[in-house]
């Protein structure tokens, strides 16, 4: 009788964890119509990334900064390949949510959350640039 209940719970659990994935873990939101690869937004997206990101993440013609380089884990400067493809729902979650999200927030980002100082609007305009500046977005 116990082997059966045991099965019966191996059987419970193996459909619970199968349910569970790390796309599960995160709402990803559908970027605008148009909004990879407009020059506008790549644009708007350029001149935010300056002001706000460039001190840690660093600018196309310096790569990593002085500040980047004291922070653990670093922060990525966004010319690697796996930014030109990755999902735009994905960074936008990332840029509102900073550390807050996992896996960040077990890995000690430092990273903040940009929600309460940016329009849903200004952070798509950084995943439009970041996706740019990192070759996946032609103009």
């Amino acid at each position: 009788m116990q082997k059966r209940e045991n099965y019966f719970l191996l059987t419970v659990l193996f459909f619970l964890l199968a349910g569970c994935s790390p796309s599960d873990e995160i709402d990803l939101p559908v970027p605008p119509a148009g909004l990879l690869g407009d020059a506008v937004r790549v644009a708007l997206g350029k001149r935010l990334f300056a002001a706000h990101c460039a001190e840690c993440h660093g600018s196309l013609a310096e790569g990593r900064t002085s500040v980047a380089a004291r922070l653990t884990p670093l922060p990525p400067d966004f010319h690697e390949r796996r930014y030109r493809s990755m999902l735009p729902g994905y960074l936008f979650r990332r840029i509102e949510q900073g550390r807050k999200l996992e896996p960040f927030r077990s890995s000690g980002s430092v990273m903040p959350a940009w929600q309460q100082y940016l329009s849903q609007d200004q952070i798509w305009a950084l995943v439009a640039f970041i996706r740019y500046r990192a070759g996946g977005d032609s103009l």
